[in-house]
């Protein structure tokens, strides 16, 4: 939905709204920080989202700008150009891109703590098991990100030659499974929201969730840069534990007004099917708390030590000796 149609019922719940504003493209003590997200918005990225037009960044003086990216991989390369301030991407290639050791990108808080993807398949040829992609053809949203790293990572826990998946690049979405009904894909991945809308319309899909043991989504950025604006990130990091918090009490009627107030601020397609959007809202929220609402943003020491121990073992990344994540900035956030 377009922000113009929101904008009159979210000034009337929400006053004056943050709406995402021009500016430099890097984190500066004037308190300019732009975030990247890998895909078109849409309520996955409600932390952010919800953060900035609840006014909860403006409240830490921080300007946020949120722009859309071309897919995970772009988030660690324009982060480590020092393009944007922040991103939003997949723990998996992250870490395999950190123990490459070219550039300074460091994750600096986990926002989805398992992996929001699912593979989509056919309810009359449903794929169930990982070793049933063994010779069929997957469409992904994009190549050499956190999908495809989820895909190789769940085909070498199975035991099967990724030269054996074909894979093809499709949007994940609705088209995707006509593409699945003619025969052209036995499945596809998606997350949450592309589930959300395929049940919306009827359709006959089959849902395998992609849990791989990695960390899901994580918040990176250049060391340099947090090093030297670190409380443009403290700031960050602050605004989005409280909208993560404050999203985690509300009842159903509660986040559709937050999701009002969200549509007011961003072009977010797909929201004015409030049914829809309300299943999307709930569902990425189980993302954000699996760990408990305390726990909310932080990454988990554990967790990293196993995941980098599957990658390792499944040949997805090199061994490195380099920190893969800071907890820094999440413990100045929450003291």
């Amino acid at each position: 939905m377009n922000r113009r149609s929101f904008l009159g019922a979210a000034a009337g719940m929400a006053g004056a709204l943050m709406l995402p504003a021009a500016g430099a493209v890097h984190a500066a003590p004037g308190g300019k920080f732009t975030f990247l997200t890998p895909f078109t918005l849409s309520l996955a990225f409600a932390p952010v989202l919800y953060a900035s037009a609840s006014g909860k960044f403006k409240a830490q003086s921080l300007d946020l700008r949120v722009e859309v990216g071309r897919g995970a991989a772009q988030v660690v390369q324009l982060a480590a150009a020092g393009q944007v301030s922040a991103g939003r991407t997949g723990a998996a290639n992250y870490m395999s891109a950190r123990a490459q050791g070219n550039s300074d990108v460091v994750a600096f808080g986990t926002i989805a703590q398992i992996s929001p993807f699912v593979v989509v398949s056919a309810e009359r040829a449903p794929i169930a098991d990982a070793r049933e992609l063994a010779g069929k053809i997957v469409g992904l949203a994009s190549f050499g990100g956190s999908m495809e790293a989820t895909l190789n990572l769940m085909l070498a826990h199975a035991g099967v030659d990724p030269k054996s998946v074909r894979r093809e690049r499709v949007a994940d979405g609705p088209a995707s499974f006509a593409m699945i009904e003619a025969g052209r894909l036995h499945a596809f991945f998606g997350n949450t929201s592309t589930v959300s809308r395929l049940r919306a319309q009827k359709l006959a899909i089959s849902v395998m969730h992609a849990d791989d043991g990695v960390p899901g989504q994580v918040y990176v950025a250049r060391e340099s840069e947090l090093a030297a604006n670190r409380d443009a990130y403290v700031a960050f990091i602050r605004g989005v534990v409280q909208a993560v918090r404050e999203l985690a009490t509300m009842d159903d009627a509660a986040l559709m007004q937050a999701i009002v107030l969200m549509g007011g601020a961003f072009d977010i397609p797909g929201i004015e099917k409030t049914d829809i959007a309300l299943q999307d809202l709930r569902g990425n929220r189980e993302l954000w708390l699996s760990h408990g609402a305390d726990q909310a943003v932080r990454n988990d020491p554990k967790q990293w030590q196993e995941g980098s121990k599957l990658l390792l073992d499944a040949g997805l990344m090199r061994a490195t000796d380099r920190k893969l994540y800071t907890n820094d900035i999440w413990e100045s956030a929450v003291a």
